[in-house]
């Protein structure tokens, strides 16, 4: 919203994609060192990270601590944060709205829903779209 500031929560989750967006650039640019030719200089992954804080810094003005260990371990293969949640999720972002909507229409009409009636509504879309695969008990309680 405009001129509206910014909740606790909403701030920290721009910090943290703004931190995986620098660690993905951090990590091609990581990738780019490690394939340079054997006797050729390479810089380290402390190196790398400390580059990048800089730039981003300058760009910005905003400081963000890369660690050097966790730029390693995503070139071994390590997911991000953000991907590992992606996977998590068990609604697709299409359900997501389709539940939002049926909510806020609920609401509208004067029948606010319960958590009871949401649990129903989010398990039928569930166990249409995985069917045998989703969990006996349905989500949550």
């Amino acid at each position: 919203m405009v001129n509206q500031a910014k909740s606790i929560s909403q701030k920290a989750q721009e910090t943290t994609w703004a931190k995986e967006d620098l660690l993905k650039h951090a990590l091609i640019a990581y990738h780019a060192e490690q394939e340079k030719p054997p006797g050729v200089k390479r810089l380290s992954s402390q190196n790398v990270c400390h580059d990048f804080e800089k730039i981003h810094y300058q760009a910005t003005k905003k400081h963000i601590k890369l660690c050097h260990v966790t730029l390693l371990q995503c070139y071994k293969g390590r997911k991000s944060r953000i991907e590992a949640a992606q996977e998590l999720k068990l609604l697709l972002p299409g359900e997501n709205k389709l539940i939002v909507d049926y909510i806020i229409h609920s609401a509208q009409q004067g029948f606010p829903v319960t958590h009871k009636w949401l649990k129903v509504e989010i398990d039928k879309i569930l166990r249409e779209r995985l069917g045998d695969e989703f969990l006996k008990d349905g989500v949550g309680k």
